[in-house]
């Protein structure tokens, strides 16, 4: 049994992660070398924008350099990537400066600089760039290169949360979750979290879950939270997988199915790479395994071995939703309600 809904759910998010490289941008006219980027003929794109970064065309000097970081290009070269995304950058191109700041904070193409790093997240953050405002806010939330200072971290936060960005709903609802550097208001965080979840974004989809579990927040609605947790696992969170674990082993809502839950957290454990759930789903497995047949666990240990990201957690039987329960509103500006 986890300790706490809300702790296990919301407490356990990685710090910092590395950002994807953001996509080539096409200008608003036809563009050649973009759409050969889209079909795959990488080698027309590479010298279209070749060309065009070496007369100095920001958009085609940020594409440049995301082929050289990709691969895509003649060869893989991250410090060509960044020499072409500090082009870019310098010429106040808001993806460039957020990509240069990443290669700063991970060493990717040049030294590991975290004052180097936060310069460059701050100017992409001051033009609006939803990506540099979450990863500064972690950056003020965490003291990484710059002072802790929640109240700057909430404030970037809401910036990009009111560009619908996913990951900074969901650092918000662990914020009013919380009460980190503000109220503890659950009603906000479940709205937040919602959109989050909405959009796909899976420990919001696991954390919503829990709320569903719990009813503490909401009404308890143990179909929906299945739900949320279906999606969740589907992309791989290994947390996600746990819960359902949890919710077999001990029939929470549901029928009891013990080899169910072995497998579920077989592939949690699996998934858990950084045991950042303490080894928990391991020891549920051991305390299962002598409650089970021996067929039952080779029966989970292979399916859980076959399972695959993107597939529906094995077995799972989705159950019917009920359509007229009350579900957490979509964060609207700076309205908050639930739907009657």
């Amino acid at each position: 049994m986890f300790k706490s809904t809300l702790f296990a759910a919301l407490l356990s998010t990685q710090i910092l992660t590395a950002s994807a490289a953001i996509a080539p941008v096409a200008p608003a006219k036809p563009d050649a070398a973009a759409a050969a980027f889209k079909e795959g003929n990488f080698a027309l794109a590479f010298q279209d924008w070749s060309a065009r970064a070496e007369s100095g065309e920001a958009a085609a000097q940020h594409n440049l350099g995301t082929l050289y970081l990709s691969g895509k290009g003649p060869d893989k070269d991250e410090a060509k990537a960044m020499e072409w995304f500090r082009k870019a950058a310098t010429a106040g191109y808001a993806g460039s400066q957020f990509n240069l700041a990443e290669g700063y904070r991970l060493g990717i193409g040049v030294e590991k600089d975290m004052a180097q790093a936060i310069v460059w997240y701050q100017k992409a953050a001051a033009q609006g760039l939803a990506s540099a405002q979450v990863t500064l806010g972690i950056c003020h939330e965490m003291g990484l290169g710059v002072p802790k200072d929640m109240e700057q971290a909430n404030q970037l936060y809401r910036a990009a949360a009111d560009q619908h960005d996913a990951e900074a709903q969901f650092r918000l609802a662990r914020i009013f979750a919380l009460g980190l550097g503000t109220e503890v208001d659950q009603r906000v965080a479940n709205i937040y979290a919602a959109a989050a979840a909405n959009q796909g974004h899976p420990q919001a989809q696991t954390y919503l879950a829990t709320q569903y579990l719990s009813g503490a927040s909401m009404p308890r609605d143990v179909n929906l939270a299945i739900h949320l947790l279906a999606q969740a696992a589907r992309q791989g969170h290994a947390r996600a997988f746990a819960w359902l674990g949890n919710i077999y082993s001990e029939g929470n809502g549901i029928a009891a199915d013990l080899p169910r839950a072995y497998l579920y957290f077989s592939i949690a454990d699996r998934l858990d790479t950084e045991k950042e759930m303490q080894d928990m789903p391991n020891k549920q497995k051991l305390g299962l395994a002598f409650r089970l047949k021996t067929e039952d666990i080779q029966q989970a240990v292979t399916l859980a071995s076959e399972w695959k990201i993107g597939s529906l957690p094995p077995k799972l039987v989705l159950p019917a939703l009920n359509t007229n329960k009350a579900k957490p509103e979509i964060y609207q500006g700076e309205v908050y309600y639930l739907k009657n």
